[in-house]
C-alpha cells in the first residue's frame, strides 16, 4: 500500500491557533450530537403521546437512530483514508443539521423517523473522524491532552442532555430540542475555513462488499440482545440477529483476506495491541451505557423520580467524567496508560458495586456511586483513545479511531441489553450480598456489569505498554526529522515487525 505525500505544513507538537481552531469546530460538533442524543430519550414518552403511537413504536426513533449511527461510523473512517476527512467531516454536519430542522418540523410518526436516520447518517461522522482530525493538528505528545478534553465535551453533553431535554419539552415542545440541535451548523463554515485541506491519503479503493458484511454484523449483534432483552435468547428475532452476526461475520473474514484494499485495514489485523485497546473500548461502554440507560429507568420505576431529578441525579457522574478526562490526558506521560487505566478501572468497581447494593434505594448514594463511575470512566476512557492514535500509522488514524468508536457504541447497545435483560428475568435474592436497596433485577444487572470493568483492568498492561512503545518511537523521529504527518508509527516494536507498507511510507 502506497500513500500520497501531505503538502501541509504540520501542526507544532503543542498546537498553534490553527490546530486549536480545529479542535474547537471538532468540539463544537461532537457536543451537539451528544447534546442530542442524550436529551431525546428523556421526552420518548412525550413524543408518543403527541403523535399517538404506543411507546414499542416510538422506541424506533432511538433505535433506528441507534443502528444507522453504528452502522455508518466505519464506513465514515475508511472513506477518509481513501479521500480525506475535510469533506466528509463537513458533509456529516450539515446532514446532521437538516435531519435536525426535518425532525423539528415532522408532522407524523414516519416522517420523524425518516428525519432521525438522516441525522444518524451525518452525526456519524464525528467521533471518529473529529478525534482523528484533532489529533492530526497536534503532535503525538499532545494527544492525550486533545482526547481528554474532547472527553469533557462528551460528558458535559451527557451531562446537561437530560435536564435542557426536560425543560425544552416542557417549555416549548419536544421539537424545540431538534432546533437546538440544527445549531451545529455553525461549524460549518468554520470547518471549511479551518480544516486543513490537504490530506495524507491512502491509495486504494473502497472495499464496499467488505463494508457491507461488516454493516450487517453491527446490524445483527444490536438486534440480537435487544431482542433477548425483551423476548428472550430463544425468540425468533434474537436467534436471527445472532445468526445474522455469525453468519456475516465468517463471511467478512473470508472477504478481508481475498480483498486487495480490504475494508479494515490489514496493518490492524496484524497488530495485537489495537485489537486489546478496541476490545476493551467495546468492554468499557458495555459497562458504562448499561448504567446511563439503566439508571434512569431505575430511578423512574422504582424511586418514581422526576425528569429533572433524574438528570440531577445523573449530573455528577457526567460532570466527574468531564474532569477526569482531562486531568489524564494531562498525566497519561506522567503515569503511563496502564496506570491510569487500572486506577480508573478500580473506581469504576467501587461505583458499580456501590450502584448494586443502592439499587432502587437512596437518591443520593446512588447519584455518589454513579459520581465514581462517571470519574473512573475518565480515567480509563481517554488513556485508551489517546493510545489508539499512537499505535496506528497516522495516515490510518480515521479508519483507526472509526473502528474503536464502532466498537465502543456497540460495547454500549450489548451492555444496556444485557442489564436490561437481567432487571426483569431475578429472583427475589440479589447476587450481591451488600443489597440493601428495592431493586433485585436491576442489583443484579448493575453487578455483571463489573466483569467487563475487571477484563480492562486484566488487559490493561499489555495494549497500553504496546502504544507507549509507539509514543517513543514516534518521537524519536520527530527528534531526528521534525515531525511530519509522514512520521508516523507504522507498527509498535513489541507486537512484530513493520509492514511493507510502513517500511516504504516511512522510507526506511
Amino acid at each position: 500500500m502506497t500513500t500520497t505525500t501531505s503538502t501541509e505544513s504540520p501542526a507544532l507538537a503543542g498546537g498553534n491557533k490553527s490546530s486549536v481552531a480545529i479542535l474547537i469546530v471538532v468540539s463544537w460538533a461532537i457536543f451537539f450530537g451528544v447534546l442530542n442524543a442524550s436529551a431525546i430519550g428523556v421526552v420518548l414518552p412525550t413524543i408518543a403521546g403527541d403523535l399517538g403511537i404506543e411507546i414499542g413504536q416510538v422506541s424506533w426513533i432511538m433505535t433506528g437512530f441507534l443502528l444507522v449511527y453504528g452502522v455508518a461510523i466505519p464506513f465514515y473512517g475508511r472513506l477518509a483514508d481513501l479521500y480525506g476527512a475535510r469533506r466528509l467531516f463537513i458533509l456529516g454536519l450539515g446532514l446532521f443539521a437538516l435531519g435536525s430542522l426535518l425532525s423539528a418540523v415532522a408532522p407524523n410518526f414516519e416522517t420523524l423517523l425518516a428525519s432521525r436516520i438522516l441525522q444518524a447518517t451525518g452525526g456519524a461522522a464525528a467521533p471518529g473522524l473529529g478525534m482523528a482530525i484533532a489529533s492530526r493538528a497536534f503532535g503525538p505528545e499532545s494527544r492525550g491532552m486533545v482526547i481528554g478534553i474532547i472527553g469533557a465535551v462528551i460528558g458535559v453533553g451527557s451531562a446537561i442532555g437530560p435536564l435542557l431535554g426536560g425543560l425544552l419539552a416542557s417549555t416549548w415542545g419536544w421539537e424545540s430540542i431538534f432546533v437546538v440541535s440544527a445549531i451545529s451548523a455553525i461549524a460549518i463554515p468554520a470547518g471549511l475555513k479551518v480544516l486543513p485541506r490537504n490530506e495524507e491519503r491512502v491509495e486504494g479503493r473502497l472495499d464496499i462488499l467488505g463494508g457491507l458484511l461488516l454493516a450487517l454484523i453491527v446490524v445483527g449483534v444490536l438486534i440480537a440482545p435487544s431482542q433477548a432483552s425483551q423476548n428472550g435468547w430463544a425468540s425468533g428475532p434474537a436467534i436471527g440477529g445472532v445468526v445474522l452476526a455469525v453468519v456475516s461475520l465468517g463471511l467478512f473474514v473470508i472477504q478481508q483476506r481475498r480483498a486487495t484494499s480490504p475494508f479494515i485495514p490489514a496493518e490492524f489485523r496484524r497488530n495485537a495491541g489495537f485489537i486489546a485497546l478496541v476490545a476493551m473500548s467495546f468492554l468499557l461502554m458495555a459497562a458504562n451505557a448499561g448504567l446511563l440507560i439503566g439508571l434512569p429507568i431505575l430511578l423512574a420505576i422504582f424511586n418514581g423520580t422526576s425528569v429533572l431529578t433524574i438528570g440531577l441525579v445523573m449530573l455528577p457522574g457526567a460532570a466527574l467524567s468531564a474532569v477526569s478526562g482531562v486531568t489524564a490526558g494531562r498525566l497519561i506521560d506522567r503515569f503511563g496508560a496502564p496506570t491510569l487505566i487500572k486506577f480508573g478501572g478500580v473506581v469504576m468497581l467501587i461505583g458499580i458495586v456501590g450502584l448494586s447494593a443502592e439499587a432502587g434505594g437512596n437518591l443520593w448514594l446512588m447519584s455518589a456511586y454513579a459520581g465514581f463511575v462517571g470519574a473512573g470512566l475518565g480515567f480509563v476512557n481517554t488513556p485508551l483513545a489517546t493510545t489508539v492514535t499512537r499505535i496506528v500509522p497516522t495516515k490510518l488514524l480515521s479508519s483507526a479511531l472509526g473502528v474503536n468508536s464502532m466498537l465502543f457504541f456497540v460495547g454500549g447497545s450489548v451492555g444496556a441489553a444485557v442489564l436490561l435483560g437481567f432487571s426483569t428475568a431475578a429472583g427475589t435474592t440479589a447476587l450481591n450480598p451488600l443489597f440493601t436497596g428495592k431493586a433485585v433485577g436491576y442489583s443484579d444487572g448493575f453487578l455483571i456489569l463489573a466483569i467487563p470493568v475487571l477484563l480492562i483492568i486484566l488487559l490493561s498492561s499489555r495494549a497500553s505498554e504496546a502504544g507507549t512503545a509507539g509514543l517513543k518511537e514516534e518521537s524519536a523521529r520527530q527528534i531526528s526529522h521534525k515531525w511530519t504527518a509522514d512520521c508516523s508509527v507504522p507498527w509498535s516494536p513489541e507486537i512484530g515487525e513493520p509492514t511493507a507498507s510502513a517500511v516504504a511510507s516511512n522510507g526506511n
